[in-house]
């Protein structure tokens, strides 16, 4: 499919296409449904699961750090095309991974599919908001239809705006809050070819509905630090989340020149 010509730096997103191989693509999307049926041949469990086993199938299904639960979904995070492309289109020196995300979207889950409104540094209070970006790979097809990924341009200028989130799967309300706030602003569905990826900025507000394309939605998220990210250092909760920054197996290099 044609991807959209959209700028990081004025839109707060932009798309690539094929990053990742056919073959490499279709590996690691089998490997992240061994990981959400709880097969982790690394012996590691991910960091946190959204979903376990005997729920609903129809919910949208999060783990966090698959990457650290499988070798397959490790090799393909640190593939070194996808860091050469990160490095090229944030204009970076280093790239870090710091976090990873599995996501698999059912058909037919409604509201369940959902996720609200937000901007990716509302959650990390650990991170100044230049120099961190989130990279979402495409492993199916994303259609239209498939409750893709879908941006706000220009929202990465915004001023943060409260009573929006993530976990909050009532989009329709979402919406009436962002519009008291703008009047006008124009949203754009990543719809891409398996192996495409979207990378936007930490401050871009992004949302996804619900799924009726008849197949699943499956994604692999992945937060990256550039030599330009700067850490928050915290007192309490969260303060030392960023301490295995120095540890490559978690938050794996996969750029430096």
């Amino acid at each position: 499919m044609k991807i959209e010509n959209n700028n990081l730096i004025d839109d707060g997103f932009t798309f690539v296409d094929s990053v990742f191989t056919k073959k490499n693509v279709l590996k690691s999307k089998n490997a992240f449904w061994e990981v959400i049926n709880g097969k982790y041949d690394t012996g590691v469990e991910p960091e946190n699961r959204f979903w376990n086993l005997g729920e609903d199938p129809k919910k949208i299904i999060k783990i966090d750090k698959p990457h650290l639960s499988s070798k397959v979904l490790y090799d393909f995070v640190t593939c070194k095309k996808f860091g050469e492309t990160l490095a090229k289109i944030t204009g970076s020196k280093k790239i870090q991974v710091w976090h990873s995300q599995g996501i698999w979207k059912p058909d037919g889950g409604g509201k369940k599919g959902n996720a609200g409104w937000h901007r990716d540094i509302q959650y990390w209070p650990f991170w100044d908001a230049s120099g961190v970006f989130t990279a979402w790979i495409a492993l199916t097809d994303v259609f239209s239809n498939s409750g893709p990924l879908r941006y706000i341009s220009g929202s990465n200028f915004w001023k943060n705006i409260n009573g929006v989130d993530f976990f909050n799967s009532d989009i329709d309300s979402q919406d009436k809050i962002i519009q008291q706030k703008h009047n006008s602003y124009r949203i754009v569905n990543a719809e891409l070819d398996p192996g495409s990826i979207a990378i936007h900025g930490s401050k871009t507000y992004h949302s996804s509905t619900k799924n009726t394309s008849g197949n699943e939605r499956v994604a692999m998220v992945v937060h990256f630090a550039t030599d330009r990210a700067k850490r928050i250092n915290l007192i309490g909760e969260h303060s030392k989340y960023l301490d295995n920054l120095n540890d490559q197996i978690i938050c794996p290099i996969i750029y430096d020149s």
